[in-house]
């Protein structure tokens, strides 16, 4: 059944390359649509809002998105996205300085005044109190999440294995990410190369690959021509769900991830999940029974590892891994939150 909401949504750029914030309000722009709500995107300070747009909703902080909803006149909601993590407050302190100044000059003030400042889990929502002060806003945890993967199970796998032909046959552990610092890809090396592994058994790391890179440098240097760990480059499209319908389980050990958009792709195909407690779905791959989960630390990521190795319970951790999509991670579930917002609209 449609709804007759009619929504605008703020984004800084629409530019992809700027990260996960541009992905999640596409995926989410496009589940309003499919869902009868009128929705649209701006990335441009000057937009007028349409008089039938009743609601706004500003993706991410410290950018114009949040002044100009405010400004507006319209009920708002902020999404922010991981940026009031207190992991970039330990990482950058002096940036961290700088933007509680904003804080009390505006940021404070567009939070405190929205009509909801929407989560993407349980774990950011704790975390955000804990950044800038004085915090004041009305909270809620919509969830946010991905769509149903694309009915084509054969024809991706089979293109993947034609690309990677020495995958066929192995039993493999997947990355599928960023090579960043803050990815823990690193730790992941370190742990896979301090056990013994069958022949059938490998790593594989999936992402954007400049060899130019110094930490894409550091990463060759510590695999060392490892032949049980494989380098497949940035995947997208049907590589990319080739990848996930190829692998035995994926493994993110990063050391802060706001939501982790590949963790539900992961569990939208029914494969385990392999987590540092720094990934923010932790909670709820924990509660599903969907995977594992470790402390952000070598002791816990090699126990990670460990744990792949050994596991005996994979179809029942592939069939909660689709659970867990189906109720928690579509993003057809954030939609229907959402429109509980919308329906208690202020007078």
């Amino acid at each position: 059944m449609g709804h007759s909401f009619e929504v605008l949504h703020l984004i800084q750029s629409l530019d992809p390359q700027t990260g996960g914030v541009c992905s999640a309000v596409k995926l989410l722009h496009e589940a309003m649509l499919r869902a009868g709500i009128h929705s649209r995107i701006s990335d441009h300070p000057k937009v007028q809002v349409n008089h039938r747009e009743e609601w706004i909703i500003a993706h991410g902080l410290w950018q114009w998105p949040g002044r100009v909803a405010r400004s507006l006149g319209n009920p708002y909601l902020v999404y922010p996205h991981g940026m009031l993590d207190p992991w970039f407050k330990k990482t950058y302190p002096f940036k961290h300085l700088k933007k509680q100044l904003y804080w009390w000059a505006t940021q404070g003030g567009i939070l405190r005044d929205a009509h909801a400042v929407c989560f993407t889990t349980e774990d950011e929502q704790t975390l955000a109190q804990k950044t800038f002060f004085p915090y004041h806003a009305k909270e809620v945890v919509t969830g946010l999440g991905v769509e149903a993967p694309p009915d084509q199970f054969d024809t991706s796998k089979e293109k993947f294995l034609e690309k990677l032909p020495e995958l066929k046959g192995r039993k493999t552990l997947l990355f599928l990410g960023r090579f960043h610092p803050k990815k823990g890809v690193d730790e992941l090396i370190r742990s896979w190369k301090k056990r013994k592994h069958p022949k059938d058994e490998l790593l594989v790391l999936a992402g954007p690959f400049d060899q130019k890179d110094s930490w894409i440098q550091n990463l060759l240097n510590l695999v060392d021509e490892d032949p049980s760990v494989v380098w497949t480059g940035m995947l997208q499209g049907s590589e990319k769900w080739g990848a996930l319908y190829s692998a035995d389980a994926m493994i993110l050990p990063s050391h802060q991830e706001n939501y982790g958009m590949v963790v539900a792709e992961a569990c939208s195909v029914g494969l385990p999940v392999y987590l540092t407690n720094q990934v923010n779905l932790w909670r709820e791959v924990v509660d599903a029974g969907a995977g594992v989960v470790e402390n952000d630390d070598p002791a816990g990521i090699q126990s990670l590892v460990d744990q792949w190795m050994v596991v005996e319970d994979r179809a029942e951790r592939s069939y909660a891994a689709k659970q867990c999509f189906e109720h928690r991670l579509h993003i057809d579930r954030t939609v229907e939150n959402l429109c509980k917002i919308f329906e208690q609209k202020p007078a």
